[in-house]
């Protein structure tokens, strides 16, 4: 096998990871005794789940069309495959989003406003009407924007200023088997004004937040007849609501390496492919969860086991409805506000007889889109620390010759390579449900069953 120097991209082998055999093996089971064994417990089977699996076992897949990479110097050539770009499945596809969407945040939407993370949970309870009815999960955002505007501008007494908020809704926590809608947010620490001035004001009680949260949001659970009154009376009495908002530290504007590390912690994807382990012979998924302190000389890491298909069709739940989006620009950081200041910017440096024309939708962004479909070597870079455009042989900058997108011409080029046949894994073995200890789990314990 040919070595590659320090710091130039090994291709990633995706059809090698843990996750990919998972899928392989036990998708199309999934599929087959859904009805029977998850439907109750995950809700009905969406179309989404296959497009967008099927999606996955074609990224990096040489056959399904690559970019020619050829290095002037050296005349050495190499094969780059696409990736499926499916958000929420794909560790890898998944993780370079989540490092545009951090750049975009810090370069484009936050400006010169310090801000501060607020993370909302709602109770087990309530977590149900979310899970069987996605359309209400923009109900969290929208709930906890009208909760912070309305408690901001009590405090400042400014109605006519309104704070900047970027949510991320997510469904996941650190047991991926488990549905936990919540919300992950960066708010301004203050209010601005119409003008693009700010008003700071005196950092909110977040008890005060969470009980006026609670109310909108209960109050529009039941103006859609998802809970019952008696549920919300009973609820009202416990000791514990199960609401809680836990609010961050204040960032300032100019510390851009938390603001990026924030905002791609936002948007993380529900697995961690280091921190995941598939046993074929057993028919079992070990998942690591976060390290939390310290055992011996090593640190500790909880670990849990799990039946592999009731891992995969929790896994499953987290993938997002078709254009549901997943990320909301509220009040100061909203679309169309950002795309009025942009307009007034260029105004003021464009004279008037040479301005561009303004987009037809305020809410687009060209030039974000621009960077994401162009940045993908420079994201390669970021996730793997090597830089996919430098020759392993010579170290010189590699060329992109021509993207391979036909089913015939890909297939030539790849027989003539010998790459084309990829050798078959061994169908996997009848799972033995008996629990086995496996040496590389510290602390860990047995999923409970479905």
């Amino acid at each position: 096998m040919e070595s590659h120097p320090q710091g130039v991209y090994r291709q990633r082998n995706a059809q090698e990871t843990a996750l990919y055999h998972l899928v392989e093996d036990h998708f199309d089971e999934l599929e087959r005794v859904w009805d029977e064994r998850y439907e109750r417990e995950h809700g009905f089977w969406r179309p989404i789940t296959r497009r967008v699996v099927e999606q996955f076992l074609d990224c990096g897949d040489l056959r399904c069309g690559f970019a020619r990479l050829r290095c002037p110097a050296c005349r050495k050539e190499l094969l780059l495959p696409y990736s499926c770009r499916r958000r929420c499945f794909c560790p890898s596809c998944h993780q370079k989003r989540a490092l545009l969407f951090a750049e975009h945040v810090d370069e484009e939407v936050l400006g010169d406003l310090p801000v501060r993370q607020y993370v909302v949970t709602i109770p087990k309870m309530h977590r149900l009407c979310f899970k069987y009815d996605r359309r209400l999960l923009g109900l969290l955002s929208q709930c906890f924007y009208a909760s912070v505007k309305e408690l901001f501008q009590n405090a400042a007494g400014d109605r006519g200023s309104v704070p900047g908020m970027v949510a991320s809704l997510q469904s996941y926590g650190d047991d991926p088997t488990r549905f936990h809608p919540h919300l992950h947010s960066l708010v301004t620490d203050g209010l601005v004004s119409p003008h693009g001035s700010f008003v700071p004001i005196p950092c909110p009680d977040p008890v005060c937040l969470m009980e006026l949260f609670r109310h909108k949001l209960v109050k529009a659970l039941l103006a859609r007849e998802k809970i019952s009154p008696r549920l919300v009376e009973i609820m009202a009495n416990w000791r514990h609501p199960g609401f809680s908002v836990f609010q961050g530290e204040r960032i300032d504007a100019d510390d851009h390496e938390a603001r990026r590390r924030l905002a791609g912690y936002m948007v993380h994807p529900p697995i961690a492919l280091e921190r995941l382990r598939y046993r074929p012979e057993t028919g079992q998924v070990i998942y690591y969860g976060r390290r939390r302190g310290r055992c011996g000389d090593g640190e500790a890491s909880a670990a849990r086991i799990f039946p592999a298909l009731d891992f995969l069709a929790a896994l499953c739940t987290h993938i997002p409805d078709s254009g549901q989006q997943l990320v909301r620009y509220c009040g100061a950081f909203s679309n169309v506000r950002r795309a009025r200041v942009r307009a007034a910017a260029d105004a003021e440096a464009q004279p008037a007889e040479i301005q561009a024309p303004s987009h037809e939708d305020p809410g687009c962004d060209d030039e974000f889109a621009r960077r994401r479909r162009s940045s993908w070597a420079r994201l390669i870079k970021k996730v793997y620390e090597a830089d996919p455009l430098v020759c392993p042989r010579c170290r010189g900058p590699l060329e992109i010759v021509s993207l391979i997108g036909d089913g015939a011409v890909i297939e030539k080029i790849l027989r003539h390579l010998k790459l084309w046949d990829r050798p078959e894994r061994p169908p996997p073995a009848a799972a033995d449900r008996s629990i086995h200890y496996d040496s590389e789990i510290s602390g860990w314990e047995q999923a409970d069953p479905a």
